[in-house]
């Protein structure tokens, strides 16, 4: 059993090396710090052989195309490398396993080819309100180097607010090789097979109208590969579909435990009761320090 952990990063070094170090040994990990980072604090304390740093790095703004950037980088090396990867696991460096490395195993081998890729879709009549606004409304991207981050996001504000102003609206669909694709969002956080990986990534590399509809949307991060693989004859059947009204992102992380709301709750020893019971085989978010005694409770279950 091949296993691929594509994960990115930002802070807490420390936190990433226990993650790693929860996980299978055996297992390759492909890691993308943001260029904004001090790669030195990462690769100073986690040495493995088997732990890849990306050399090519992105520096990552939320909410833009930059974080699509990111995860293809991070599906390309998993599917370049010389290994046959069964499964490919996406997470944040914040993570932590729920899960013992024996029950992981189990789980993959039990998956046959179910694609552990969950997606609602957006351009139905049950999505409506705050949801449809959020998908329809232009957010331009700018990356003007001599603007800066915060300068490019300013500018990106102003020209969604004149786009709001004048009420032009995008649609949650669009066309590739002249056939209708619709628009699917699920979270960032998924286990997918190698095929469905290169598959993901060749479409987005190879057709360019897939990055022109994104380039101006919401929440890319969660909606691109979603809308790829939902949007396949093939690899749609083997996907987890979620229809009706939007359930809200948690019933959309079929993986991992997160508090979303108001904001994503730092898990601690407190919450070790709730994580447990959950049945998932991730929680987010941890944290050096605060999250130091939820990690001594969950060892012996790594």
């Amino acid at each position: 059993m091949n296993i691929a952990y594509l994960i990115s990063a930002h802070t807490d070094a420390p936190q990433l090396k226990r993650l790693i170090e929860a996980l299978h040994r055996d297992a390759h990990f492909f890691v993308h710090i943001d260029k904004k980072s001090d790669l030195s604090l990462f690769t100073s304390l986690i040495h493995q052989d088997n732990v890849h740093f990306l050399q090519e790095r992105v520096d990552v703004r939320w909410g833009t195309i930059l974080e699509v950037d990111y995860q293809m980088l991070l599906i390309k090396a998993a599917v370049d490398f010389p290994v046959h990867f069964d499964r490919l696991f996406f997470l944040s460096g914040m993570d932590y396993p729920l899960w013992s490395n024996e029950r992981i195993t189990a789980w993959i081998e039990a998956q046959g080819e179910r694609e552990t890729l969950c997606g609602i879709c957006m351009d139905t009549d049950y999505i409506r309100g705050q949801q449809r606004d959020l998908y329809t409304l232009a957010r331009p991207f700018f990356n003007v180097n001599r603007l800066g981050n915060r300068g490019n996001q300013r500018l990106s504000i102003l020209c969604r607010k004149v786009k709001e102003w004048l009420r032009l609206r995008k649609s949650l669909s669009f066309t590739v090789d002249g056939r209708l694709w619709h628009l699917y969002k699920g979270s960032a956080w998924w286990c997918i097979s190698e095929r469905l990986a290169s598959y993901i990534y060749n479409m987005y590399k190879t057709k360019p109208e897939i990055r022109r509809y994104f380039v101006d949307s919401f929440g890319q991060a969660e909606t691109v590969i979603q809308t790829i693989a939902f949007n396949s004859p093939e690899y749609a059947p083997k996907c987890m579909l979620v229809e009706g009204e939007y359930p809200g992102l948690a019933a959309l992380t079929p993986l991992h435990f997160i508090i979303y709301e108001p904001v994503i709750k730092v898990m601690d020893e407190t919450d070790y009761d709730t994580l447990m019971a959950s049945g998932r085989m991730f929680t987010r978010k941890l944290v050096s320090g605060k999250s130091d005694p939820l990690v001594k409770l969950l060892t012996p279950n790594t």
